[in-house]
Order: structure tokens, then sequence, then C-alpha cells
């Protein structure tokens, strides 16, 4: 559910707003995330299988047990193979009206098409095997040494459909804020020795996600001398999807508010 949840509706606000025909950029890059995952989950059994046989007390996923025996590494990969062609299938008008003439986009011949929809799907499924790599590496790797290979990991969970589609600054800043926000909770969890419990309800993301994308985005702004990067629709659906899904982050954040007088302790409660 946060795969849908979060991660789908932060492609869609990145990305559609910046699309020219934003119900196939809706579709195809629901078909994307699909086989994405297909790929990412790989990662997570493999993560379960090593922390079994090596870790003294390793945290194993709830179905675990389930599939460990019954896992066929050849499956994930095909159905990634199909949903990645239906994906790209349906995203390929709109990249080639982005490309080309909207006249040569519709009345091209098959041939064309046909090879630039193979182009994108020989591009997509080198980033597949790309992070499918780099998940092996980050599993290989000690607790402390995964903080590195976890800002890649999440580089590609967020940026690796920039493979295929194009976004705008106010998009791509979204998604940049997001890589620093997840990486920066994850520094947290394994060097101040989060659980796995609470490393994430105790930190108030949505609030920090807001912050980071503000000031980077108005840095940018200021930059461009260009006041409407701040100020359009695209920025005002993303404060309204934090707002929204981090309302209990914002809420805890500004309880804590108060004068140092009537803070007796002084310390982060």
């Amino acid at each position: 559910m946060s795969i849908l949840g979060e991660d789908f509706l932060i492609l869609l606000l990145a990305f559609s707003f910046a699309s020219f025909d934003p119900w196939s950029n809706i579709l195809g890059l629901f078909l994307l995330q699909v086989s994405f995952w297909c790929i990412y989950e790989i990662g997570y059994i493999e993560n379960d299988i090593l922390g079994e046989k090596f870790e003294d007390k390793a945290v194993l996923s709830y179905n675990y047990n389930s599939y460990k025996y019954s896992f066929q590494l050849w499956q994930p990969w095909v159905w990634a193979v199909v949903f990645s062609i239906l994906g790209i299938t349906v995203l390929h008008q709109e990249i080639a009206i982005e490309g080309v003439h909207l006249g040569v986009a519709i009345f091209g011949n098959a041939e064309r098409e046909l090879f630039q929809i193979s182009e994108s799907f020989l591009y997509w499924i080198a980033f597949l095997l790309i992070l499918r790599f780099l998940f092996h590496i980050y599993n290989q790797l000690n607790k402390q040494s995964r903080v590195w290979f976890y800002f890649l990991l999440q580089a590609c969970r967020y940026c690796g459909y920039l493979v295929l589609l194009t976004t705008n600054t106010v998009g791509l800043v979204l998604l940049i804020s997001k890589i620093l926000i997840r990486s920066m909770q994850y520094i947290l969890y394994r060097y101040m020795g989060g659980k796995n419990s609470d490393w994430l309800t105790d930190f108030p993301r949505y609030f920090f996600y807001l912050l980071i994308y503000l000031l980077i985005l108005g840095a940018i702004a200021a930059n461009e001398r260009d006041i409407s990067l701040l100020f359009n629709y695209q920025v005002l659906a993303i404060i309204a999807f934090c707002l929204f899904r981090g309302s209990k982050h914002f809420v805890k954040v500004f309880s804590q508010l108060m004068h140092v007088s009537k803070d007796g302790s002084n310390r982060i409660v």
C-alpha cells in the first residue's frame, strides 16, 4: 500500500505535470513501476536469505518462510519484462509526440515505431540489470557500509524513470528531495541505533521532506530569477500531498514548538 500511496503518487507529481499526455503517462508509469518492483523485491528476498545465514539476530520479512523454498529467480524477471513492454508501449505515443512531429508520431511507419519501442525497452532492461547488481552488492556488504549503496538504490527507485521520461525542475527537485530524506532516515537508523519498529514512525519525514523540497526549489528559483517555480499548480499539489500524507508529522513537530523557558528539560521530546 505504501508503494501506491507514496511512491506512485510522488512519481505522478514529478512526471505527469510535464507530460504531453497525462493519462498515458499515469498508466505507463504504473506498469513500469510494477516491473521495477518485480526486480527490486528480489533484493529484499536475497537480503532475507543472507540475513538468516550470516546474522545473529536477523530481522526477516513476515512471508520469508513461505517463499524461501518455492521462490524461483526467473519468475520476477519474466513479469518484469512483460510489464516493461506494456508500460513502454503505452508511453511510446507520448515519447514520440515529445521527440518528433505529431504527424510522424501518429502516421509514421510501423518499423520506426517498433525501433523506438525496442530502443526504450533495451534502456529500461539495462537499468533493471544495474538495479539488480547494486542491490546484490548492497546485500553483500556489512550494515555500516550499506549506507552509501542505499543512496544509489534510492536514486534508482525515484530517478530511474528518467531513463525513459523527462520532467521539469519542480518534479526533479521533488525526486531528489525524496532520495535525500529516505537516505537521511537510513543513516539515522544505522548510526543512531534505531529499531525496525520505530525508525520510520518516529521520524517526521514528511515535514523534513517538504522543508528540504521548498529550500532546494527556492534556491533554484532565486538563482534563476524565476519565482514561477514556486507558485504553480504542481507545487501546490506537492504541498497538499505532504500535508495530507504527513499530517501527524506536522502536528508532532509544531506541538513541540515552545519557548525555552517553558521547557525545563530543554531536550527534544
